[in-house]
């Protein structure tokens, strides 16, 4: 009797082998995935994401958000009511940066985005999301311009600012860099150099 109960715990009989058995099975269930303890969750998380603009960690960011859509159109044929095929004709990167107002660090400050001296000769910023638990990129973009600011100011409230931006090619976990032409230039819409003169 004493042996059935012994071994109700674990195949070792001990209860601390159960409990330890218990906490594997919770790491490796969906819930473990966003478990801070589980080092490699199979899920990503924002605590996991390292927000860095212009190279630099954005400390006060506390969110972001980005876009990438594929325009297609229809080609359309002669007495064929359905068309025959959809074209790809654009890619469109775009997103918002959250971030709380840290007097005398705005983002004119940080050379994030112009202002009225600056926006004719501004130069791009670039946003990259990364993994820090394994230094995985999930975004990157070199060529990103800020197109709208807004801020919101209320009494007994923290101040946040969220950034509107537009960017041309971006990397991912797919390709970890951004693909360049063969001259040395970003490619626009993030497609390697073909060879071809344009």
């Amino acid at each position: 009797m004493s042996g059935k109960i012994k071994n109700a715990f674990t195949e070792g009989g001990t209860l601390t082998g159960a409990v330890s058995g218990l906490a594997d099975s919770l790491l490796n269930s969906a819930i473990g995935g966003l478990s801070p303890l589980n080092n490699f969750g199979r899920y990503m998380t924002g605590s996991r994401a390292i927000v860095k603009v212009n190279d630099k960690i954005f400390g006060f960011a506390f969110g972001v958000t980005y876009n990438i859509s594929t325009e297609y159109e229809e080609n359309r044929t002669i007495d064929n009511p359905v068309a025959y095929e959809l074209m790809p004709t654009r890619l469109t990167v775009s997103g918002t940066l959250s971030m709380f107002h840290v007097p005398g660090r705005g983002p004119t400050k940080e050379l994030v985005q112009a202002n009225v001296l600056s926006y004719l000769m501004h130069k791009y910023i670039t946003i990259e999301i990364s993994d820090q638990t394994t230094g995985q990129t999930i975004f990157k973009t070199n060529k990103a311009v800020v197109t709208n600011k807004s801020q919101t100011l209320q009494s007994g409230e923290i101040s946040t600012i969220q950034l509107t931006w537009k960017a041309l090619g971006w990397a991912d976990e797919m390709i970890p860099f951004e693909p360049q032409k063969a001259n040395g230039e970003k490619d626009a819409l993030g497609i390697p150099d073909s060879g071809l003169p344009f």
